[in-house]
Protein backbone atom coordinates (compact mmCIF):
# COMPACT_ATOMS: atom_id res chain seq x y z
CA UNK A 1 0.00 0.00 0.00
CA UNK A 2 2.77 2.41 0.98
CA UNK A 3 4.79 1.38 -2.08
CA UNK A 4 1.80 2.07 -4.33
CA UNK A 5 1.34 5.55 -2.84
CA UNK A 6 5.05 6.29 -3.30
CA UNK A 7 4.89 5.21 -6.95
CA UNK A 8 1.82 7.40 -7.57
CA UNK A 9 3.53 10.36 -5.94
CA UNK A 10 6.67 9.84 -8.03
CA UNK A 11 4.56 9.65 -11.22
CA UNK A 12 3.34 13.16 -10.44
CA UNK A 13 6.46 14.69 -8.89
CA UNK A 14 9.19 13.54 -11.29
CA UNK A 15 7.57 14.82 -14.55
CA UNK A 16 6.69 18.07 -12.75
CA UNK A 17 10.26 18.50 -11.50
CA UNK A 18 11.59 17.89 -15.03
CA UNK A 19 9.11 20.40 -16.45
CA UNK A 20 10.01 23.05 -13.87
CA UNK A 21 13.71 22.52 -14.54
CA UNK A 22 13.12 23.02 -18.27
CA UNK A 23 11.13 26.20 -17.56
CA UNK A 24 14.04 27.44 -15.43
CA UNK A 25 16.37 26.63 -18.34
CA UNK A 26 14.18 28.70 -20.69
CA UNK A 27 14.28 31.64 -18.26
CA UNK A 28 18.07 31.30 -17.93
CA UNK A 29 18.40 31.35 -21.73
CA UNK A 30 16.42 34.57 -21.87
CA UNK A 31 18.27 37.91 -22.15
CA UNK A 32 15.59 39.42 -19.88
CA UNK A 33 14.61 38.83 -16.26
CA UNK A 34 11.56 36.74 -15.20
CA UNK A 35 9.72 39.97 -14.36
CA UNK A 36 10.40 41.30 -17.86
CA UNK A 37 9.24 38.02 -19.41
CA UNK A 38 5.98 38.30 -17.49
CA UNK A 39 5.62 41.93 -18.53
CA UNK A 40 6.15 41.00 -22.20
CA UNK A 41 3.46 38.32 -21.94
CA UNK A 42 1.02 40.77 -20.36
CA UNK A 43 1.76 43.43 -22.97
CA UNK A 44 1.23 40.92 -25.78
CA UNK A 45 -2.05 39.63 -24.38
CA UNK A 46 -3.58 43.06 -23.81
CA UNK A 47 -2.09 44.80 -26.86
CA UNK A 48 -4.69 45.93 -29.41
CA UNK A 49 -6.72 42.91 -30.62
CA UNK A 50 -4.27 40.18 -29.63
CA UNK A 51 -6.80 38.71 -27.18
CA UNK A 52 -8.88 37.72 -30.23
CA UNK A 53 -6.07 35.59 -31.69
CA UNK A 54 -5.35 33.99 -28.32
CA UNK A 55 -9.03 33.17 -27.78
CA UNK A 56 -9.23 31.80 -31.33
CA UNK A 57 -6.20 29.60 -30.60
CA UNK A 58 -7.96 28.20 -27.53
CA UNK A 59 -11.13 27.56 -29.56
CA UNK A 60 -9.14 25.67 -32.21
CA UNK A 61 -7.47 23.65 -29.45
CA UNK A 62 -10.81 22.59 -27.94
CA UNK A 63 -12.29 21.96 -31.40
CA UNK A 64 -9.48 19.43 -31.89
CA UNK A 65 -10.63 17.65 -28.72
CA UNK A 66 -14.26 17.70 -29.90
CA UNK A 67 -13.31 16.18 -33.26
CA UNK A 68 -11.34 13.44 -31.47
CA UNK A 69 -14.45 12.60 -29.49
CA UNK A 70 -16.65 12.58 -32.60
CA UNK A 71 -14.13 10.38 -34.44
CA UNK A 72 -14.01 8.01 -31.46
CA UNK A 73 -17.72 7.27 -31.93
CA UNK A 74 -16.96 5.91 -35.40
CA UNK A 75 -14.47 3.44 -33.87
CA UNK A 76 -16.82 2.29 -31.10
CA UNK A 77 -19.92 1.62 -33.24
CA UNK A 78 -18.50 -1.40 -35.17
CA UNK A 79 -17.99 -3.19 -31.83
CA UNK A 80 -21.73 -2.98 -31.09
CA UNK A 81 -21.81 -0.04 -28.69
CA UNK A 82 -23.88 3.09 -29.31
CA UNK A 83 -22.05 5.61 -27.13
CA UNK A 84 -23.31 9.19 -27.00
CA UNK A 85 -21.05 11.67 -28.79
CA UNK A 86 -21.07 14.17 -25.92
CA UNK A 87 -19.73 11.49 -23.57
CA UNK A 88 -16.85 10.72 -25.92
CA UNK A 89 -16.03 14.43 -26.22
CA UNK A 90 -16.10 14.96 -22.45
CA UNK A 91 -13.99 11.83 -21.90
CA UNK A 92 -11.36 13.07 -24.34
CA UNK A 93 -11.35 16.53 -22.72
CA UNK A 94 -10.99 14.98 -19.26
CA UNK A 95 -8.17 12.78 -20.53
CA UNK A 96 -6.23 15.83 -21.70
CA UNK A 97 -6.76 17.37 -18.25
CA UNK A 98 -5.29 14.29 -16.56
CA UNK A 99 -2.33 14.40 -18.96
CA UNK A 100 -1.67 17.93 -17.75
CA UNK A 101 -1.02 16.44 -14.31
CA UNK A 102 0.53 13.05 -15.03
CA UNK A 103 1.89 12.44 -18.56
CA UNK A 104 0.14 9.62 -20.43
CA UNK A 105 -2.38 9.05 -17.61
CA UNK A 106 -5.11 10.64 -19.73
CA UNK A 107 -5.22 7.67 -22.12
CA UNK A 108 -6.31 5.38 -19.29
CA UNK A 109 -8.52 8.04 -17.66
CA UNK A 110 -10.59 8.73 -20.78
CA UNK A 111 -11.24 4.99 -21.27
CA UNK A 112 -12.15 4.52 -17.61
CA UNK A 113 -14.53 7.49 -17.61
CA UNK A 114 -16.33 6.39 -20.78
CA UNK A 115 -16.56 2.83 -19.43
CA UNK A 116 -18.11 4.14 -16.20
CA UNK A 117 -20.80 6.05 -18.11
CA UNK A 118 -21.58 3.68 -21.00
CA UNK A 119 -20.32 0.27 -19.78
CA UNK A 120 -18.18 -0.05 -22.91
CA UNK A 121 -15.27 -2.44 -22.14
CA UNK A 122 -12.05 -0.59 -21.27
CA UNK A 123 -9.97 -3.07 -23.26
CA UNK A 124 -11.77 -2.15 -26.50
CA UNK A 125 -11.49 1.55 -25.72
CA UNK A 126 -7.79 1.29 -24.94
CA UNK A 127 -7.28 -0.44 -28.28
CA UNK A 128 -8.88 2.59 -29.92
CA UNK A 129 -6.49 4.90 -28.07
CA UNK A 130 -3.51 2.86 -29.30
CA UNK A 131 -4.84 3.16 -32.86
CA UNK A 132 -5.24 6.93 -32.44
CA UNK A 133 -1.69 7.23 -31.12
CA UNK A 134 -0.38 5.24 -34.10
CA UNK A 135 -2.22 7.56 -36.50
CA UNK A 136 -0.82 10.61 -34.66
CA UNK A 137 2.66 9.09 -34.79
CA UNK A 138 2.42 8.53 -38.55
CA UNK A 139 1.11 12.06 -39.23
CA UNK A 140 3.72 13.63 -36.95
CA UNK A 141 6.37 11.57 -38.74
CA UNK A 142 5.18 12.85 -42.13
CA UNK A 143 5.26 16.41 -40.78
CA UNK A 144 8.81 15.87 -39.50
CA UNK A 145 9.91 14.62 -42.94
CA UNK A 146 8.26 17.63 -44.61
CA UNK A 147 9.95 20.00 -42.14
CA UNK A 148 13.34 18.37 -42.65
CA UNK A 149 12.99 18.92 -46.40
CA UNK A 150 11.77 22.49 -45.85
CA UNK A 151 14.65 23.49 -43.55
CA UNK A 152 17.20 20.85 -44.51
CA UNK A 153 20.32 23.05 -44.54
CA UNK A 154 19.47 24.85 -41.30
CA UNK A 155 18.69 21.60 -39.47
CA UNK A 156 21.75 19.82 -40.84
CA UNK A 157 24.06 22.64 -39.82
CA UNK A 158 22.50 22.92 -36.35
CA UNK A 159 22.76 19.17 -35.73
CA UNK A 160 26.42 19.23 -36.78
CA UNK A 161 27.03 22.08 -34.36
CA UNK A 162 25.36 20.25 -31.46
CA UNK A 163 26.33 16.65 -32.25
CA UNK A 164 29.57 16.51 -34.26
CA UNK A 165 29.28 12.72 -34.70
CA UNK A 166 29.93 10.88 -37.93
CA UNK A 167 28.14 7.79 -39.22
CA UNK A 168 31.38 5.83 -38.89
CA UNK A 169 31.61 6.51 -35.17
CA UNK A 170 27.97 5.55 -34.62
CA UNK A 171 28.34 2.27 -36.48
CA UNK A 172 31.30 1.21 -34.38
CA UNK A 173 31.93 -2.35 -33.22
CA UNK A 174 30.96 -1.44 -29.65
CA UNK A 175 27.64 -0.02 -30.83
CA UNK A 176 26.83 -3.12 -32.89
CA UNK A 177 27.71 -5.44 -29.97
CA UNK A 178 25.30 -3.54 -27.68
CA UNK A 179 22.52 -3.83 -30.26
CA UNK A 180 23.20 -7.57 -30.61
CA UNK A 181 23.05 -8.08 -26.85
CA UNK A 182 19.72 -6.22 -26.66
CA UNK A 183 18.27 -8.42 -29.42
CA UNK A 184 19.45 -11.59 -27.62
CA UNK A 185 17.94 -10.36 -24.34
CA UNK A 186 14.57 -9.66 -25.97
CA UNK A 187 14.62 -13.13 -27.58
CA UNK A 188 15.38 -14.83 -24.24
CA UNK A 189 12.61 -12.93 -22.46
CA UNK A 190 10.17 -14.00 -25.18
CA UNK A 191 11.24 -17.66 -25.01
CA UNK A 192 11.17 -17.86 -21.21
CA UNK A 193 7.88 -16.02 -20.69
CA UNK A 194 5.95 -19.28 -20.15
CA UNK A 195 8.29 -20.33 -17.34
CA UNK A 196 7.20 -17.41 -15.16
CA UNK A 197 3.51 -17.34 -16.14
CA UNK A 198 0.87 -19.80 -14.99
CA UNK A 199 -1.64 -21.21 -17.45
CA UNK A 200 -4.41 -19.08 -15.89
CA UNK A 201 -2.34 -15.92 -16.30
CA UNK A 202 -1.48 -16.81 -19.90
CA UNK A 203 -5.20 -17.24 -20.72
CA UNK A 204 -6.01 -13.93 -19.01
CA UNK A 205 -3.36 -12.02 -20.94
CA UNK A 206 -4.36 -13.69 -24.21
CA UNK A 207 -8.00 -12.64 -23.72
CA UNK A 208 -6.88 -9.16 -22.75
CA UNK A 209 -4.69 -8.97 -25.85
CA UNK A 210 -7.53 -10.14 -28.09
CA UNK A 211 -9.88 -7.41 -26.78
CA UNK A 212 -7.27 -4.69 -27.15
CA UNK A 213 -6.49 -6.03 -30.62
CA UNK A 214 -10.21 -5.89 -31.53
CA UNK A 215 -10.31 -2.25 -30.48
CA UNK A 216 -7.09 -1.50 -32.33
CA UNK A 217 -8.34 -2.97 -35.60
CA UNK A 218 -11.81 -1.45 -35.27
CA UNK A 219 -10.73 1.14 -37.83
CA UNK A 220 -11.04 -1.59 -40.50
CA UNK A 221 -14.72 -2.03 -39.62
CA UNK A 222 -15.57 1.67 -39.69
CA UNK A 223 -18.35 2.10 -42.24
CA UNK A 224 -17.72 5.80 -42.83
CA UNK A 225 -13.98 5.58 -43.53
CA UNK A 226 -13.97 8.74 -45.61
CA UNK A 227 -15.54 10.65 -42.72
CA UNK A 228 -12.99 9.12 -40.32
CA UNK A 229 -10.10 10.46 -42.38
CA UNK A 230 -11.80 13.84 -42.80
CA UNK A 231 -12.03 14.11 -39.01
CA UNK A 232 -8.36 13.13 -38.74
CA UNK A 233 -7.37 15.86 -41.20
CA UNK A 234 -9.51 18.42 -39.37
CA UNK A 235 -7.95 17.49 -36.01
CA UNK A 236 -4.49 18.26 -37.32
CA UNK A 237 -5.78 21.37 -39.08
CA UNK A 238 -6.92 22.57 -35.65
CA UNK A 239 -3.46 21.88 -34.21
CA UNK A 240 -1.93 23.89 -37.02
CA UNK A 241 -4.46 26.72 -36.67
CA UNK A 242 -4.06 27.11 -32.90
CA UNK A 243 -0.34 27.70 -33.50
CA UNK A 244 -0.57 29.76 -36.68
CA UNK A 245 -3.12 32.34 -35.43
CA UNK A 246 -0.77 33.27 -32.56
CA UNK A 247 1.80 34.51 -35.11
CA UNK A 248 -0.46 37.54 -35.65
CA UNK A 249 0.25 38.67 -32.07
CA UNK A 250 3.85 39.49 -33.06
CA UNK A 251 5.13 41.86 -35.73
CA UNK A 252 8.29 39.74 -36.10
CA UNK A 253 6.13 36.75 -37.14
CA UNK A 254 3.37 38.46 -39.14
CA UNK A 255 4.92 37.40 -42.45
CA UNK A 256 5.33 33.72 -41.53
CA UNK A 257 4.00 31.33 -44.17
CA UNK A 258 1.76 28.28 -43.79
CA UNK A 259 4.86 26.07 -44.01
CA UNK A 260 6.43 28.05 -41.18
CA UNK A 261 3.33 27.34 -39.13
CA UNK A 262 3.60 23.61 -39.87
CA UNK A 263 7.28 23.77 -38.89
CA UNK A 264 6.54 25.34 -35.48
CA UNK A 265 3.55 23.02 -34.94
CA UNK A 266 5.66 19.95 -35.67
CA UNK A 267 8.58 20.82 -33.42
CA UNK A 268 6.13 21.96 -30.76
CA UNK A 269 4.35 18.62 -31.14
CA UNK A 270 7.62 16.81 -30.47
CA UNK A 271 7.96 18.89 -27.31
CA UNK A 272 4.40 18.01 -26.26
CA UNK A 273 5.04 14.24 -26.38
CA UNK A 274 7.95 14.56 -23.95
CA UNK A 275 7.23 13.11 -20.44
CA UNK A 276 6.40 16.44 -18.78
CA UNK A 277 2.94 17.66 -17.66
CA UNK A 278 1.24 18.98 -20.79
CA UNK A 279 4.64 19.53 -22.43
CA UNK A 280 5.71 21.96 -19.71
CA UNK A 281 9.18 23.26 -20.50
CA UNK A 282 9.76 20.81 -23.34
CA UNK A 283 7.21 22.62 -25.56
CA UNK A 284 8.78 25.99 -24.74
CA UNK A 285 12.25 24.83 -25.78
CA UNK A 286 10.96 23.09 -28.93
CA UNK A 287 8.92 26.13 -30.03
CA UNK A 288 11.84 28.50 -29.36
CA UNK A 289 14.14 26.19 -31.29
CA UNK A 290 11.73 26.18 -34.25
CA UNK A 291 11.36 29.97 -34.23
CA UNK A 292 15.13 30.30 -33.93
CA UNK A 293 15.64 28.17 -37.06
CA UNK A 294 13.07 30.25 -38.94
CA UNK A 295 14.98 33.41 -38.06
CA UNK A 296 18.33 32.08 -39.32
CA UNK A 297 19.31 33.74 -42.58
CA UNK A 298 22.82 32.39 -43.03
CA UNK A 299 23.56 28.69 -42.72
CA UNK A 300 26.76 29.45 -40.86
CA UNK A 301 24.86 31.07 -38.01
CA UNK A 302 24.38 28.94 -34.90
CA UNK A 303 21.05 29.73 -33.23
CA UNK A 304 22.62 28.91 -29.86
CA UNK A 305 25.39 31.48 -30.24
CA UNK A 306 23.05 34.27 -29.11
CA UNK A 307 20.13 34.36 -26.66
CA UNK A 308 16.62 33.91 -28.12
CA UNK A 309 14.58 36.94 -29.11
CA UNK A 310 12.03 38.02 -26.51
CA UNK A 311 9.18 37.39 -28.98
CA UNK A 312 10.23 33.74 -29.29
CA UNK A 313 10.08 33.30 -25.52
CA UNK A 314 6.78 35.16 -25.24
CA UNK A 315 5.26 33.08 -28.06
CA UNK A 316 6.21 29.81 -26.36
CA UNK A 317 4.76 30.87 -23.01
CA UNK A 318 1.67 32.40 -24.62
CA UNK A 319 0.65 29.38 -26.72
CA UNK A 320 1.41 26.85 -23.99
CA UNK A 321 -0.39 28.85 -21.28
CA UNK A 322 -3.47 29.45 -23.44
CA UNK A 323 -3.79 25.77 -24.34
CA UNK A 324 -3.14 24.64 -20.75
CA UNK A 325 -5.88 26.94 -19.44
CA UNK A 326 -8.27 25.62 -22.09
CA UNK A 327 -7.39 21.99 -21.28
CA UNK A 328 -7.88 22.45 -17.54
CA UNK A 329 -11.16 24.38 -17.83
CA UNK A 330 -12.81 22.19 -20.48
CA UNK A 331 -11.40 19.00 -18.96
CA UNK A 332 -12.77 19.86 -15.52
CA UNK A 333 -16.15 20.79 -17.04
CA UNK A 334 -16.20 17.50 -18.96
CA UNK A 335 -15.39 15.56 -15.79
CA UNK A 336 -18.26 17.23 -13.91
CA UNK A 337 -20.73 16.46 -16.72
CA UNK A 338 -19.62 12.81 -16.89
CA UNK A 339 -19.95 12.32 -13.13
CA UNK A 340 -23.39 13.94 -13.19
CA UNK A 341 -24.70 11.52 -15.83
CA UNK A 342 -26.61 8.33 -15.12
CA UNK A 343 -24.90 5.15 -16.26
CA UNK A 344 -26.40 3.52 -19.36
CA UNK A 345 -25.65 0.35 -21.29
CA UNK A 346 -24.42 1.33 -24.76
CA UNK A 347 -24.35 -2.24 -26.08
CA UNK A 348 -26.66 -2.70 -29.07
CA UNK A 349 -25.98 -6.34 -30.04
Amino acid sequence: MIKSKINKSLNVLLPTIIGVELIVLVVMMSPTSPAEIWANINNTVFYSNNWFWILLSMIFGYLGEVLRGVRWVLLIKPLGYNVKTIDCVNSVASGYMFNAGVPRSGEIARCTLLNKVSKTPITYLFGHVLMERLIDFIILGLCIIACCIYKYEEIRHTIQEIFPVTIQSILSVKFLVIILLIVILIFLVYRLRFVFLTEKKIIFFKNLYQKIKAGFYAVKKVKQKQLFFIYTFLIWLCYFSMTYVCFFCFETMSDFTVMDGIFVMTLGGIGMVMPTPSGMGSYHIAAMFALGLLSVNEFTVNIFSSPPHQDQITFAFLVHSAQTIMILVMGFLGLILLNAKKTYNAKTF
